[in-house]
């Protein structure tokens, strides 16, 4: 739990104000974007949408700012919101269809 709160922690520090939930899922540290899981979840129907850190990438502090922003960031633009604090806007769910890359095998 202590590299998932240092994900965290890493989070709120680069991007404040954003509804971030970090925690463990089948061996990563998992990072969700609430109001991001919300536009997902009313886009397709599924919960649960994330970026999944291995811990094998949180071997030292560098690493784990490095991983920790480079998970936020990218949440972030995908959703189109900008890196830093969290203006209140909501996130825009990209267009969703069958040539999607990397669109989980549960989405087919």
């Amino acid at each position: 739990m202590a590299l998932a709160k240092e994900v965290a922690e890493t989070l709120n520090r680069l991007y404040p104000h954003h509804p971030w939930l970090v925690g463990f899922q089948g061996g990563n540290v998992i990072v969700r974007h609430m109001a991001i899981d919300d536009v997902v979840h009313q886009a397709v129907g599924m919960r649960g949408f994330a970026y999944a850190i291995d811990p094998k990438d949180l071997q030292t502090p560098s690493a784990i700012t490095h991983a920790a922003m480079s998970a936020g960031g990218q949440l972030l633009e995908a959703f189109g919101l900008p890196r830093g604090p969290w203006d209140g806007r909501d996130p825009v769910c990209p267009p969703w269809d069958e040539t999607t890359p990397h669109k989980p095998k549960a989405w087919h």
